[in-house]
């Protein structure tokens, strides 16, 4: 008895693992400007908050699906703070604060570049690898770096917890 019962522990044990090994995970830049959450107050009081997405980890969606999934998956994830993202320029009151999200960049990428429109794009891979950063014109408030592996698409649980915990870390808590 005591040993089927050590059997199933270790197999326990070993799914966690193994589901630990395809994530979702994100870290926090290395950076944080202080005025991130009262910015993202002020962008996102009149209306949604811009998001652009670029490149693309599933072969077989278009950019605008995928960019519509992304902002969806983005909208509610702020505790303390009810605020909804769009995809869609014409729909946010100040375009000029953006959240822009980068799948599968050089590993090399560094985090403003995406504020600056610069950004080197790799191919759909199992591992999704994503750097995001909060930007105001051309200048970083936050970013955060996120990766997911084995996942079947957009609608997959698994992915849009990565976007959800992006959101979270890249906007942080209120001060």
């Amino acid at each position: 008895m005591l040993k089927r019962l050590l059997s199933l522990g270790a197999a326990a044990i070993a799914s966690v693992v193994a589901a630990c090994e395809e994530g979702p995970a994100t870290v926090s830049g290395t950076w944080r400007s202080p005025a991130t959450w009262s910015t993202m107050v002020y962008a996102s009081s009149a209306g949604p908050m811009l998001v652009e997405v670029l490149g693309q980890p599933f072969a077989n969606l278009s950019p605008e699906s995928l960019s519509g999934h992304v902002a969806d998956s983005m909208t509610g994830q702020l505790i303390g703070r009810p605020i909804t993202f769009t995809a869609d320029q014409a729909q946010a009151p100040r375009p000029q604060f953006r959240v822009i999200l980068a799948f599968n960049a050089a590993d090399t990428t560094d985090p403003k570049s995406l504020c600056a429109g610069k950004v080197v794009l790799g191919a759909p891979a199992e591992k999704i690898t994503l750097i995001a950063s909060f930007c105001d014109d051309g200048q970083m408030l936050a970013s955060v770096k996120g990766w997911v592996a084995r996942i079947d698409g957009p609608t997959d649980s698994r992915f849009r917890r990565l976007i959800g915990q992006v959101t979270r870390e890249l906007f942080g808590n209120p001060q």
